[in-house]
């Protein structure tokens, strides 16, 4: 994250820029390059290692460490091949003339050849300056990965400038893979200057947090535990909590290794919508951790051309990389590893290959190591269009839309790219060569560390994978935990309409602030449908797959990406959009400006309804200065629950193996008649299994979503002050079956693939109460 060089508080900066009246902040360059300067590149290199090592030990002990480097011939030698070629054209040229601050290599006559005995200490200020060249210009590229070390200890929720903070860049087939250089910087910047509004409008299924799903196992659990393990029975279903589950990272070592893969534009936004840097994830999650109150930080974020490079070319340069980082691993108390789509499977190969390896890295086996997983690639993918979608349709129609997709999603992306990025649709198979892989390792990960986690989140509203695809349901052991995203946005919640969110107009002094939210009455049914399914699967109730392949196709819906939405509705958005502008340039054009600079918010905006609206007019108008953050990867949440579900679960009391399902309930079209007499079925049989499910986590009410306003980059949803009871009975689980049938009442969803579940599960509506239904299902 690359903002201004400014050490004031963002809140002091959004006082001062109010008043300037959309002027930049002119303190500071985001990002400037050390090199960017050809008079005094070499002193302003040297000054910034200097500084960098003045302020960060571990940087320092990286400059310490025993390198040498070669030259070869004299100051007239000629380049290598790899940097002496002609200045790029086309596209590559284009990003370069986007580029000034980075010095790329132009006409230099020395050569370095680094091997793995440099010596960062020997180098002077061209040789610094010429690896910082070589380092920047391959990172642009895009087709070798990186990885940038950094110590986020002291990392701070208000920090403005977070691309900022000197680092460590080691560069895959540069100088600097065998000699890590150090940068003043974060050598690229996103492009979002100015201020960060966080807007949090979402809710995590089943929960956020183990504590309400799990509960400590008992002695007489445990005995029943053993007993049933010697005879071979099934046992121990999912994972129970500690006893205790606070301050279990006070005071230790934590290492965070982040992994994002490159995607080409188009693809990106046509399938993930948007993607955050490996640096951004890492810095989330250690804010996170902070309220653990750990010793120490450590972070190593991998940026990976997995669009044009195979996994296991990828994987190897990774290793290459990790080979100057090994003392960072030395002595961890804990590994969180990130990772999001088609990064996923790396990220357990690497994690694999840590583990195995840790009495070379120095560190116990018995540390707890936890995957979160984004938007998974672990099952593949397959196109859904229900626009397009046959009534009847023929294997013939059903590999024609997905060859129409393809070509679609692939459209302006090269032959490599097509051919590397299409290999993602094998992992849909489990026996294939690619799901294979993946499938050893994330066994050897489950059956021998102990204290191993895999979480995988996903968004419950999508226009590209399925819940059953993103969430790897096929994947079965109980230290795997699942968890879906709902986004308030689609759920018809706009934050840009603050008054259709129930909340109250309320004055803050400061932009921050936090309510719940109550999930639309006509969509209630959706999420306790999905909820109370996905918590049964963490449970271990392996029986609900097939109903949840069943209805997750119904989830999917082009209008739940704003860059997939349909042209009329597109249309007609962009004429919401435009009357609203306006109505918005009126009420904002009159402001007045101060010369003094107030301690809290202006009048015009010290409310809550008129914050959020003009906090979205300026995202619309003014992005380069106001910049709103509500996805997936921006909520706090998600990492609190990654943390908590790694850190105060107990691992199973015998080591088991992982087990695939292989199911084939998924369908091939939501409007085939054969599917939706099946998907009845399927529905009816999953209320009688669900009706018998004991000693469910009681909850009174349908969760609220968790509604933050926040110009920090952290916050955190405060515990529940009453523990979560447990009932030993089936109680609870009849208790959200009325709750379910209540819900489908007013159930009227706004998409074609939703309204066409509504219609297939009707045989709720034949119901006069949940009584009576509940009669009919336990006597069938």
């Amino acid at each position: 994250m690359s903002e201004l060089n400014d050490s004031r508080p963002q809140r002091g900066r959004w006082v001062s820029w109010w008043y300037s009246r959309g002027s930049s902040d002119t303190n500071g360059e985001a990002n400037p390059s050390t090199g960017s300067n050809s008079n005094n590149s070499g002193n302003n290199n040297n000054n910034n290692n200097n500084d960098n090592n003045n302020n960060d030990n571990d940087t320092k002990a990286i400059h310490d460490e025993g390198r040498n480097v070669e030259f070869q011939g004299s100051a007239d030698s000629e380049m290598p091949n790899e940097v002496a070629k002609e200045q790029p054209t086309g596209w590559y040229s284009s990003i370069m003339s986007k580029m000034p601050s980075i010095p790329f290599v132009r006409n230099r006559q020395e050569a370095l050849v680094i091997d793995s005995n440099a010596r960062y200490s020997q180098l002077n200020d061209p040789q610094v300056e010429y690896l910082e060249v070589e380092a920047k210009e391959t990172i642009v590229r895009r087709n070798n990965t990186w990885c940038w070390y950094e110590n986020l200890t002291d990392i701070t929720a208000e920090c403005s400038t977070w691309g900022d903070r000197p680092g460590v860049v080691s560069v895959y087939s540069t100088g600097s893979a065998h000699c890590p250089l150090p940068l003043p910087h974060y050598p690229i910047s996103d492009g979002c200057r100015g201020y960060h509004v966080y807007i949090k409008n979402s809710l995590i299924l089943p929960s956020d947090s183990p504590s309400q799903t799990l509960h400590e196992q008992s002695w007489l659990s445990k005995a029943a535990t053993e007993v049933k393990n010697y005879y071979n029975f099934p046992n121990e279903k999912h994972l129970y909590l500690k006893k205790i589950t606070e301050g279990l990272l006070r005071e230790r070592k934590v290492v965070i290794i982040s992994l994002v893969g490159n995607l080409p534009e188009k693809y990106k936004k046509l399938t993930l919508g948007d993607q955050r840097s490996a640096h951004y994830l890492a810095t989330k999650l250690a804010l996170s951790l902070q309220r653990e109150m750990p010793s120490k930080i450590e972070s190593l974020s991998f940026e990976c051309p997995l669009d044009s490079k195979d996994l296991t070319i990828v994987f190897q340069e990774c290793i290459e990389l990790l080979k100057n980082w090994t003392h960072i691993l030395h002595d961890a108390d804990a590994i969180f590893v990130e990772s999001v789509y088609h990064a996923v499977p790396l990220a357990i190969s690497l994690t694999k290959y840590i583990l195995q390896n840790h009495e070379s890295f120095q560190f116990r086996p018995t540390i707890p190591v936890g995957i979160l997983a984004i938007e998974s690639s672990l099952q593949g993918y397959r196109f859904w269009d229900h626009s397009v979608d046959l009534s009847n349709s023929s294997e013939q129609d059903y590999h024609k839309i997905q060859q129409n997709r393809e070509k679609q999603l692939f459209q302006g992306a090269s032959k490599v790219e097509r051919e590397t990025l299409s290999k993602l649709t094998s992992y849909r198979k489990l026996n294939s060569d690619e799901s294979r892989l993946v499938q050893k390792d994330l066994n050897w990960l489950l059956t021998n560390w102990g204290t191993f986690r895999l979480n995988l989140f996903g968004k419950l509203f999508d226009n590209f994978m399925t819940v059953s695809q993103k969430l790897a349901i096929d994947y079965v052991h109980p230290k795997i935990f699942r968890h879906l995203w709902c986004d308030g946005r689609s759920l018809g919640l706009d934050t840009r309409n603050p008054e259709e969110l129930g909340i109250p107009d309320v004055n803050i002094r400061t932009p921050e602030y936090e309510n719940n939210v109550s999930v639309p009455k006509n969509r209630r049914f959706e999420i306790s449908l999905i909820g109370n399914i996905l918590l049964a699967l963490n449970l271990g109730n392996t029986k609900f797959v097939p109903i949840l392949k069943l209805i997750s196709p119904f989830f999917i819906s082009r209008s739940f990406n704003e860059n997939t939405i349909s042209p009329t509705l597109r249309k007609a958005t962009q004429q919401e959009l435009k009357i609203w502008t306006q109505e918005m340039d009126a009420r904002w054009k009159i402001l007045n400006s101060s010369d003094q600079i107030p301690d809290e918010l202006p009048e015009e905006v010290s409310t809550v309804y008129k914050f959020l609206k003009f906090s979205h007019y300026q995202n619309l108008k003014n992005p380069d200065i106001m910049t709103l953050y509500c996805e997936i990867y921006d909520d706090d949440c998600v990492y609190k629950t990654f943390i908590e579900n790694t850190m105060k679960t107990r691992s199973p009391l015998n080591r088991k193996h992982l087990v695939l399902l292989n199911d084939h309930s998924t369908p091939q079209s939501i409007l085939n008649t054969v599917n939706q007499y099946d998907l009845v079925w399927k529905f009816h049989e999953c209320l009688s299994d669900y009706m018998k499910l004991r000693n469910l986590p009681s909850q009174m009410h349908l969760p609220n979503l968790f509604f933050v306003i926040s110009l920090d980059r952290w916050f955190w949803k405060p515990a529940q002050s009453n523990p979560t009871s447990f009932r030993k009975d089936n109680s609870e689980a009849l208790a959200r079956l009325q709750q379910l049938w209540e819900s489908y009442q007013d159930w009227d969803p706004p998409t074609r693939g939703l309204k066409q579940l509504r219609n297939i599960l009707s045989v709720l509506s034949l119901y006069s109460d949940s009584t009576e239904m509940l009669h009919d299902i336990e006597h069938k």
